[in-house]
């Protein structure tokens, strides 16, 4: 069978992988993209991991898991009581989301809530803040100014503006967004002592619905969120505007960031998509563990490509069919997740992982 994945280590753990493999006690922090439904691709993996325990094997080490949008749902997913179930429940909810010209950004938003109360109950949100293994950080944004408005004109206005001030600099969205991180540890999560910017906030019974809410509304078509409990006030939005696919240096010393993502390019901030020369700093990757399909992949996909944001779109008159090439892309993951752990045990990684950053 052809072995689609592809895997890259930083230079701070190569020679370690390329040693003793992938053992599971080393990874520290499982690291989420955000992307739409581009995260169908993962699917088979994320079920991998979670029959197998993957990420709780170590006897003595907590894993956290950190990402915004989709990225963070997943993240939810695996932290629920029933994380199969639940993660189920949550490609199931969004894949069957069908938006029409009717909608608007209030409407989209009761959508995404109904997403979220797919997969989330009561007893999962004491079992996710109590979790004997699972530490959660889930990335939000804080708009500020033209920003926080609702009125698309205005909304609209400031993401050209915010656009702008990225390709100068990306610190210069600040104007518009504050970054936020919210989180289930009493003790805040050890990577932000390395120069994280931002507000933290503790994730709670009261408010978690709203933060997983407020990471995947994405401004301009999803209404924010305010008054989330426990946090400054203001309106959250998508966290991936700033965190996109991986913009933290979460790795300890002593540890790994294992990052399954859908492509080779890894982008920071969404507004980094169009410009090519941005990419994250070596002090982020020098500890991250990027495993991805190659480019062939796609040859076999319905379409021959990665699911998107556009298809709701492109198949706005047939959402059957978009569903059906969804749940195709669903069910061929499983290959991934096959190769994955195929080489993780026969040490075939020892041979197969290689530099990240170019040596």
């Amino acid at each position: 069978m052809k072995k689609f994945l592809r895997f890259k280590a930083g230079p701070g753990i190569l020679r370690i992988i390329r040693e003793e493999g992938l053992k599971p006690e080393r990874v520290r922090v499982f690291a989420g993209p955000a992307g739409g439904p581009k995260w169908f691709v993962s699917v088979g993996f994320d079920k991998a991991i979670i029959k197998s325990k993957f990420l709780e094997k170590s006897s003595f080490q907590r894993v956290l898991l950190a990402g915004a949008s989709a990225g963070a749902w997943r993240c939810l997913a695996m932290a629920c009581k029933d994380p199969l179930s639940a993660y189920e429940k949550l490609r199931v909810a969004y894949s069957r989301n069908i938006f029409t010209s009717r909608d608007n950004p209030e409407t989209v938003s009761d959508k995404i809530r109904e997403n979220v109360r797919a997969f989330i109950n009561e007893k999962d949100i004491a079992h996710i803040l109590n979790h004997s293994k699972f530490d959660l950080a889930i990335h939000v944004v804080r708009s500020k100014h033209l920003a926080a408005s609702e009125n698309q004109k205005v909304e609209g206005l400031a993401l050209m503006m915010s656009a702008g001030l990225n390709v100068i600099q990306s610190g210069l969205m600040s104007v518009f967004y504050d970054r936020v991180l919210f989180h289930t540890q009493k003790i805040k999560p050890g990577f932000v002592s390395k120069g994280y910017k931002g507000i933290l906030a503790r994730i709670n019974e009261k408010n978690i619905e709203q933060v997983a809410l407020a990471t995947g509304s994405l401004p301009y078509l999803i209404k924010g969120v305010a008054g989330i409990v426990g946090a400054p006030e203001g309106v959250y939005r998508d966290g991936g505007l700033i965190n996109y696919q991986l913009n933290e240096d979460y790795s300890p010393e002593d540890g790994l960031t294992l990052f399954f993502h859908y492509q080779e390019r890894i982008i920071p901030g969404w507004f980094d998509k169009r410009l090519p020369w941005r990419k994250p700093s070596t002090k982020i990757l020098d500890r991250v563990l990027q495993i991805y399909p190659d480019e062939s992949f796609k040859e076999i996909l319905p379409g021959r490509k990665i699911p998107d944001r556009n298809d709701f779109m492109t198949f706005v008159d047939n959402p059957s069919e978009r569903i059906r090439r969804w749940d195709e892309v669903c069910k061929t993951s499983e290959i991934l997740a096959e190769d994955f752990m195929e080489t993780v045990e026969s040490g075939q990684i020892c041979n197969r992982v290689e530099p990240l950053i170019p040596e």
